[in-house]
């Protein structure tokens, strides 16, 4: 199921991995190279606008019979907009790519591709992909920082972990050096972000390092190792562990714990985090607002009843004490490892009411039951569990309605928004139902929302 969209025709198709993986094979075809597979793996979509995504190819080179991974992102357009964005694109400085092409345009689907180390706005591809420059500019500095001045690169391997075209990127990069007669093996991570920029997250990410929570044990987050100007990467030591989404049955043990982490956090001060202001999410609401009626006509009514609960809400969200946010909590975030809990990718680090970040863990937990055709509340006792843990941390738990304002306006702002401007496989048809569960909990009296 996707939104019906006038201006963007071809948006089915360039969802279809099938249907792009054949498209792809035609414009490498001439390089000597074959797609094997074609994954989806980004998408950004902007409703009679257009859509920015990211496809993962799997290629084969037809004379060394050599298998190979190749990313591409891509931006589809309307009323031919693309012929312009490509002839712009064609004057920066452009790199080949393992499949041949660095950019692409494909007319019939109002089209123009990127591909990897080539991205409009990010320069860190070219850097990461670029095995010269790493070994002579980037990794000896990194490498003399990690063995306090004594080890000597002598190996390394950049792995793509997350690219989100024009927008940011994460990759580990395992490292060997040696130290005298011994060899040492490190993995790291490198990122590059535009909003926020690799400084201001290094920062952050340092001063949690230095907190009195990170200093005591009760906050854990990955160690800030550098920053590198020039190559625009900030770098990070690697967490071990697994992400609790991927470790359902340990959710009830693991839901004290993560209250107990966020209290940490929430309790930690950091004045360089900018605050979520009012009318930020004054504006946010209507953005939001706008694109979910236009896209999903049928939920109008529950989204008029929801827009104008949640702008009354800000009221009360304008009085509350602010508390160090994550920014982007998800079951994806949390690692786990042994008896350790860690916090990672904060770095969408802000200020702002405790209650919209506690909100935001139970919509999460309501989106993904309902994602796995169950019922929206099967996660309410790990939620109230994490509250417990939460405030037997010091964690000052909000107001009943508080949290359900903070739950509705998740829901809608970020769940449904996601929904919809994702368009992973079976988002984009519960997005409704979202909405209605947002309106039923805003609707509730105070008495009934415990």
């Amino acid at each position: 199921m996707l939104p019906n969209d006038p201006a963007l025709p071809q948006l089915a198709r360039v969802l279809d991995a099938s249907a792009m993986a054949s498209v792809f094979a035609e414009a490498i075809g001439r390089h000597g190279v074959a797609v094997e597979h074609c994954v989806v793996d980004r998408v950004k979509y902007r409703p009679r606008r257009n859509c920015t995504l990211s496809y993962r190819l799997h290629l084969r080179d037809t004379t060394t019979d050599q298998r190979f991974e190749q990313v591409v992102a891509a931006r589809v357009c309307s009323d031919g907009e693309s012929a312009v964005r490509f002839a712009k694109a064609a004057y920066a400085p452009l790199q080949p790519s393992l499949a041949g092409p660095s950019l692409h345009h494909l007319p019939d689907l109002d089209m123009v591709t990127w591909w990897w180390p080539n991205d409009p706005k990010l320069d860190a591809p070219s850097v990461l992909s670029h095995d010269e420059r790493l070994r002579r500019e980037v990794l000896p500095a990194l490498v003399h920082a990690l063995s306090q001045g004594q080890g000597t690169l002598v190996d390394h391997e950049v792995v793509l972990a997350q690219y989100v075209p024009e927008h940011r990127l994460c990759a580990r990069v395992d490292l060997r050096w040696r130290e005298g007669a011994e060899l040492v093996d490190r993995s790291v991570y490198a990122k590059a972000s535009r909003d926020p920029d690799g400084l201001t997250v290094h920062r952050q990410l340092s001063a949690l390092q230095a907190s009195t929570a990170s200093r005591e044990g009760r906050l854990h987050t990955p160690r800030a190792l550098m920053w590198q100007a020039e190559a625009g990467l900030h770098w990070q030591e690697a967490v071990p562990g697994r992400p609790l989404l991927q470790q359902p049955e340990s959710m009830a043990r693991w839901a004290g714990p993560l209250g107990a982490q966020l209290a940490a956090l929430h309790g930690t001060s950091m004045p360089t985090a900018l605050p979520l202001t009012v009318g930020e999410q004054r504006e946010r609401l209507s953005d939001v607002m706008a694109v979910l009626q236009q896209v999903l006509p049928d939920s109008r009514h529950d989204l008029q009843r929801l827009n104008g609960r949640l702008k009354t809400g800000l009221y009360g969200f304008a009085q509350e004490q602010l508390s160090t946010l994550h920014g982007d909590l998800h079951p994806n975030n949390v690692l786990v490892s042994g008896d350790r809990l860690t916090l990672i990718d904060l770095d969408d680090l802000r200020r702002g009411p405790a209650s919209l970040e506690l909100g935001s863990w139970r919509a999460e937990g309501m989106y993904r039951a309902l994602l796995e055709g169950e019922s929206p509340r099967r996660d309410d006792a790990l939620w109230q569990a994490m509250l417990e843990g939460y405030a037997a941390a010091g964690g000052v738990v909000p107001s009943t309605s508080a949290l359900a304002w903070a739950t509705a306006w998740n829901l809608v702002t970020q769940r449904v928004w996601r929904c919809v401007i994702n368009l992973k496989p079976g988002r984009f048809a519960i997005a409704p139902r979202l909405i209605g569960l947002a309106a039923e909990i805003a609707d509730l009296p105070r008495r009934e929302l415990a």
